[in-house]
């Protein structure tokens, strides 16, 4: 079998999710890093320095694009696997008395992965878009200029509505990944119970509670400071 004839079948598709998903990952990791850095009381040195950087440098921005595929990619293929998996079995699932959590978590992710997709376009158009390609105010550090992504941020995050959208995007985020992360090793076959506790913890308390509690701490920090 071709390797573009195994992509097309079911388990190909779940093994695109699983790798993409695991990319994204590790992709929310440096961009939370990166926000914090708007916690600074510096006027946005630190922050507008960083999207300088991120916006201009060559080899970031072509890992940015193919960020941007990735996620298309990623849900692209997800609906298509939802859609597929609904279609077979129209009658529903009886959930299991011992697996009712990750039974539930599951049946959530074609909802909170569509929130998701929704909140990134959104934030997308809000600041990136901005950024690149809109016509933002400029601050000078140390004699020299930078477009000022910092004050563009502090404001949006003063309007309850961006708030609360980033809120519940977080909790979409979270939903999607304490289920997500332990799927993709699974998928993979990495399912062993020497080390499914250790892949458990890091997919529920790190990226399923940490990472998006801590993206949503910096638009509530703002709006209430």
């Amino acid at each position: 079998m071709k390797w573009s004839q195994f992509f097309s079948t079911s388990i190909g598709k779940k093994l695109l999710v699983g790798a993409t998903g695991l990319f994204l990952c590790s992709f929310v990791i440096v961009h939370l890093a990166g926000n914090f850095q708007l916690l600074y009381k510096d006027d946005g040195k630190a922050f507008n320095a960083y999207a300088e950087f991120m916006g201009h440098n060559s080899l970031i921005q072509f890992i940015a694009w193919g960020l941007k595929i990735i996620i298309v990619l990623h849900a692209f293929i997800a609906i298509q696997l939802t859609f597929k998996s609904r279609a077979s079995r129209p009658v529903k699932y009886a959930v299991k008395p011992g697996n009712k959590t990750s039974s539930w978590f599951s049946r959530q992710m074609a909802i909170m992965g569509s929130i998701l997709f929704i909140f990134i376009v959104i934030h997308l158009a809000n600041f990136w878009w901005k950024f690149h390609y809109g016509e933002l105010p400029m601050n000078t550090y140390d004699g020299k200029e930078y477009k000022d992504l910092y004050k563009v941020v502090q404001v949006a995050f003063k309007e309850t509505w961006i708030v609360v959208l980033y809120t519940v995007g977080m909790i979409a985020l979270s939903f999607h990944l304490i289920h997500g992360f332990k799927s993709a090793f699974q998928t993979f076959g990495l399912n062993h119970k020497k080390y499914n506790g250790l892949i458990n913890f890091i997919g529920v308390w790190i990226f399923g509670i940490a990472i998006p509690v801590g993206f949503a701490i910096i638009p509530l920090y703002i709006f209430f400071n």
